[in-house]
């Protein structure tokens, strides 16, 4: 019994940091405008990556923190969301041709561009792994391969699930997306302040 109450922890720190991968996996599965099958396995890994390595880094860096860093981590990533998702709503209705929406951090599937992404999709894993350092008593090894395998298992559908959603909305979808980050972003900031 106490070992699937622990499993379910797992589960629950993993899916608690990955919610996010889906909303931009299936955001970013809208802006890949010829996603190749291995696109959403490499989006995929670079967030599950992402996501475990900053949970490490969280809650072995906790002593380096104040109490205020997770403040702090959850303005930049929600910042970040809102920040894209205003570039996303920019982009589709701005008058550049098909080859400058494609230039869009969310399209683009070249290292930087991914890195970037997946950086500011694992903020809150960083939050996450500060906090459990700070008084669960959790494996964070067990914790940062649930964050990662969550992930992997979220991202990888979603971006299939986008790609189709992309080909029935047409050009506007990115508009939809940016929105949908940039309330995702306000929803994440209101929550963290306990406003609902």
């Amino acid at each position: 019994m106490e070992a699937t109450v622990e499993f379910v922890k797992y589960l629950l720190i993993g899916a608690s940091v990955s919610l996010d991968e889906l909303a931009v996996g299936t955001i970013k599965g809208v802006q890949v405008k010829h996603m190749r099958r291995v696109d959403p396995w490499i989006t995929g890994l670079y967030f599950a990556v992402f996501q475990g390595v900053m949970l490490i880094i969280g809650f072995y860096g906790a002593s380096l923190f104040s109490k205020g860093s997770s403040a702090v981590t959850e303005w930049i990533a929600d910042g970040l969301l809102m920040l894209i998702g205003a570039n996303m709503v920019r982009e589709a209705f701005s008058k550049n041709d098909e080859n400058a929406k494609q230039q869009d951090l969310l399209a683009r599937m070249d290292v930087k561009s991914m890195s970037v992404l997946s950086l500011t999709m694992s903020l809150d894993a960083l939050a996450v792994g500060v906090s459990l350092a700070l008084g669960h008593r959790l494996d964070i090894w067990w914790a940062s391969l649930s964050a990662a395998l969550v992930s992997l298992a979220i991202t990888v559908p979603a971006m299939f699930v986008g790609h189709k959603l992309g080909h029935k909305v047409g050009a506007k979808g990115g508009a939809f997306g940016g929105a949908i980050l940039i309330l995702l972003g306000i929803y994440e900031l209101l929550q963290y302040y306990k406003v609902f």
